[in-house]
């Protein structure tokens, strides 16, 4: 059993929480909103304000505050500030902890910003006097709880071997696979999960607008898709390093459909990109052979 922090207990803090309690662990939620605070302890939750935190008390810091986006790029204030806060107060702390970054983060910012203040700041060195992890999630808003507790997969980005074990007895009750990587390995992980599924979305809404434009009913033809194509079925189908899209079908068809699409007023933006970004693979492609 692990005495565990959660620094940010919104939707995602929350679930992390309660699904790691439900396992036998000794969970503390701290946030800096009282209204969530005061829900958790209505719940029956030990929380309290993020100024209150006993850093003596907790073998692990888990780390879920927001990662906000603006004007296209990604804002580590809330995540600078709630370690820095840390910092200054486990400063004197002796015994080894850890750190658990669950905030979506780009790659590299949990050695760059997370472990660089936490050095700074302590005069502690990672890897020997506190572990950290990168532990990404994967929950559905309206499904955080049940998400968590019965997790599909789990991923580990650990610094070190003592780190990794530290994750690894952690969550050695949960009933799924469990991939361990580097930090950064972790961290572009998820966001290549999100992406992919932004991009999916995004693919069968243009399909979506091209049928309806020309009076063809979408929902029956991507469920038959989903059974006919070859990327629904082979779930390794497209990740292997085998080179752009090429062959009798994919260069030609895809080629076809824009100019038929345009013909008709049509703009497919993602179809056009995947063309443009094979074209831009095929060079990368040749040159990277050449060598």
């Amino acid at each position: 059993m692990k005495n565990i922090a959660i620094i940010g207990s919104g939707v995602v803090g929350g679930a992390t929480g309660k699904g790691l309690a439900s396992k036998g662990h000794d969970v503390t939620f701290y946030d800096v909103n009282n209204e969530i605070i005061e829900k958790l302890k209505g719940n029956g939750f030990n929380a309290k304000h993020i100024d209150s935190i006993d850093t003596k008390a907790h073998d692990a810091f888990f780390f879920l505050v927001p990662t906000p986006t603006q004007d296209g790029k990604i804002k580590l204030q809330f995540l600078e500030m709630a370690v820095m806060d840390l910092a200054r107060k486990i400063k004197n702390r002796k015994e080894y902890f850890m750190i658990v970054v669950r905030s979506t983060v780009l790659p590299g910012t949990t050695e760059k910003l997370v472990i660089s203040i936490l050095e700074r700041e302590t005069g502690k060195k990672a890897g020997i006097d506190f572990g950290v992890a990168m532990n990404p999630e994967y929950l559905r808003e309206k499904n955080a709880d049940k998400d968590f507790e019965n997790p599909w997969i789990i991923t580990i980005g650990s610094l070190d071997q003592q780190s990794e074990e530290f994750m690894r007895e952690t969550y050695q009750d949960f009933n799924c696979p469990v991939h361990y990587l580097s930090l950064r390995e972790a961290e572009i992980q998820k966001y290549i999960h999100n992406l992919y599924n932004a991009v999916k979305i995004a693919f069968f809404n243009e399909m979506r607008m091209a049928c309806e434009l020309v009076d063809v009913n979408p929902d029956r033809i991507f469920e038959i898709t989903t059974e006919s194509a070859e990327g629904f079925w082979n779930k390794n189908y497209g990740i292997r390093n085998m080179g752009p899209f090429d062959g009798m079908c994919l260069p030609k068809d895809t080629q076809a459909f824009s100019s038929w699409a345009k013909g008709l007023d049509i703009k497919l933006d993602l179809l056009d990109g995947a063309i443009c970004s094979n074209k831009k693979f095929e060079n990368f492609w040749k040159k990277k052979n050449q060598k």
